[in-house]
């Protein structure tokens, strides 16, 4: 929330890169806080003078103030909101008090505390960094730090009520954390226990006392998800008059508005879902019931059993009977005598006679499971992308829907060290991957359709032909590791980019990446498939799938007329 002067970007005219970083996405908070950096910064410059200085503070001092508005309680974000307002003023005087107020009731503890924290949080155990956290809440009542970490807590392990009564139990009065901070914080919570009643009263209180633009998003999307578009719509385009720069908010309101939301058409053809599964008999039994549950018109689903040796093939037996709510004779399995890893798995389900029949094919993880209409999503995003050859979706974790695994990605440079393994050399990344997706928790700012460089393999749909064009997937990148994105990669470099279906999200059992992590030998494969996948490209390669990525997403507004 900033003064009137805030105007919608000129995409083509931004200096430097701050049209790629408000293009890639709007939400963030380590992001935005970028972007305010980027667009303060230019005002001193060439490009800067010739925007317009006035419009670069006015985007600046609102990405500031976003950063802020994602984790109200960050007293560092909040300090450096109210040093920029103290410099130059541009917030309403609540909100700079509010601001100001919060920047300092956040305390950072000892290093010690925070280390006992962090490790509890580590090894998720719950139970444990809740009891810290109550201790600690008895012991500083009024530092916001221990708050903040409560949330993480309780929203990342569903730990709603006992969040709910913390909130419900702060003081409120002069000098303690402000009422309407407090009714948005217990609407988040609200929120993320699917209560969409409750959550839009609290949000519609905070906003009466307090109107920040974010928490009117978060309104709009608790009425749209109760089912009333028209109002969340209302909501929606005021908030896109008050920050015309947040293409999510932007994205999202154009989806609704146009029906690009809804499901479609199945998609044309011939069609096959294929897994590959090693030992995960409960997981892919969820998975096929998923499948199983939804409309898949004709498709056939092909398994391949990687070598398994638990209970993976009874489990399969019991699906292909022919029996209601089984898939009977529409599942075919192929089993091999051992595991040959993900991207050969892959080429061999690509090989079977009956997926080369196909026009299309889509890719699953045996530990996902899916909505009944996601192949009328895909189908509608391929209707309203029809030249593009792969289709991506967003994926969420199984148990707490509102972490987020993947969404669109888009390429950043490269530059810093990679961690290594023990006694291996660093190197410098050509690349990395945006992670946007990571710095906040799902509130649907990622659900919109638009093209990316890469959507995540565990829920993939392809044009079969492009196996035929761009070959199969590179078998260097076994077990499991960057098989999907490089073949994006590969894809994207002749300016094939995927499209990412938002609006369809899949829920994803494994917490992606926790166990390469911990386990030394996981740790040191998929190091070695990162190194393998920076080097498989040159500097300059990655420097055109950049500009691919800008082209497509700055060719996807001007379409819009956004």
């Amino acid at each position: 929330m900033t003064s009137p002067a805030l105007a919608r970007p000129r995409w083509r005219s931004l200096p430097g890169d701050l049209a790629a970083a408000l293009l890639k996405g709007g939400v963030g908070q380590l992001h935005l806080v970028g972007i305010a950096e980027m667009a303060l910064a230019a005002m001193n410059t060439p490009e800067g003078a010739a925007y317009g200085p006035a419009d670069l503070f006015a985007l600046g001092a609102d990405a500031l103030c976003a950063a802020w508005e994602a984790d109200p309680l960050d007293g560092r974000t909040a300090g450096q909101l109210v040093a920029l307002h103290k410099a130059r003023p541009f917030l309403p005087t609540p909100v700079f008090r509010v601001a100001e107020l919060l920047s300092a009731l956040d305390v950072p503890p000892p290093d010690a505390e925070v280390r006992q924290l962090v490790q509890l949080l580590q090894q998720r155990d719950a139970d444990a960094s809740c009891r810290l956290l109550d201790r600690q809440r008895r012991a500083q009542p009024g530092n916001t730090f221990w708050l903040r970490q409560a949330m993480v807590v309780g929203m990342t392990e569903a730990r709603h009520q006992w969040l709910d009564a913390w909130l419900s139990g702060l003081s409120t009065g002069p000098g303690n954390i402000p009422s309407p901070i407090v009714a948005a914080l217990r609407g988040d919570v609200a929120f993320a226990h699917g209560d969409m009643a409750g959550a839009a009263a609290l949000y519609a209180v905070a906003c009466k006392a307090l109107p920040l633009t974010a928490w009117k998003v978060r309104h709009a999307e608790c009425l749209y998800r109760a089912g009333d578009r028209d109002g969340a719509l209302a909501l929606w385009r005021a908030a896109a008059e008050a920050r015309p720069w947040q293409i999510n908010l932007l994205l999202r309101l154009d989806d609704v508005t146009q029906g690009r939301d809804l499901p479609g058409d199945l998609p044309a053809g011939r069609g096959a879902v294929l897994f590959y599964t090693w030992n995960k008999a409960e997981c892919i039994d969820e998975a096929l019931a998923s499948v199983a549950a939804s409309d898949l018109g004709d498709a056939r689903v092909v398994v391949l059993d990687n070598g398994c040796t638990d209970a993976t093939p009874a489990v399969l037996a019991r699906w292909a009977e022919c029996a209601p709510g089984r898939l009977g004779e529409r599942l075919h399995t192929v089993t091999l005598p051992l595991n040959i890893g993900a991207p050969p798995a892959r080429n061999w389900l690509l090989t079977l006679p009956e997926v080369r029949a196909c026009d299309w094919v889509a890719f699953l993880d045996d530990d996902a499971t899916v909505p009944p209409d996601w192949l009328r999503l895909f189908g509608a995003a391929m209707a309203a992308h029809p030249a593009a050859n792969v289709y991506g979706c967003r994926v969420v974790d199984h148990s707490v829907p509102m972490l987020l695994q993947s969404v669109d990605l888009h390429l950043d440079p490269g530059g810093d060290m990679a961690a290594a393994p023990e006694n291996a050399p660093g190197y410098r990344r050509r690349f990395s991957v945006s992670d946007l997706h990571l710095q906040e928790l799902d509130f649907g700012q990622f659900s919109y359709q638009r093209p990316c460089v890469s959507v995540t393999g565990c829920c993939h749909l392809f044009r079969r032909a492009v196996f035929d064009a761009v070959g199969p997937f590179d078998l260097r990148y076994a077990p499991s590791q960057y098989d999907d994105l490089e073949h994006d990669l590969r894809r994207s470099l002749r300016n094939d980019l995927p499209v990412y279906q938002g609006h369809l999200a899949v829920r994803h059992m494994k917490r992606t990446g926790r166990a390469a992590w911990t386990d030394p030998a996981q740790f040191s494969n998929a190091w070695a498939n990162m190194y393998k996948l920076q080097y498989r490209y040159t500097r300059p390669d990655f420097d055109t799938l950049r500009q691919h990525d800008h082209a497509a997403l700055l060719a996807d507004v001007e379409a819009r007329g956004i």
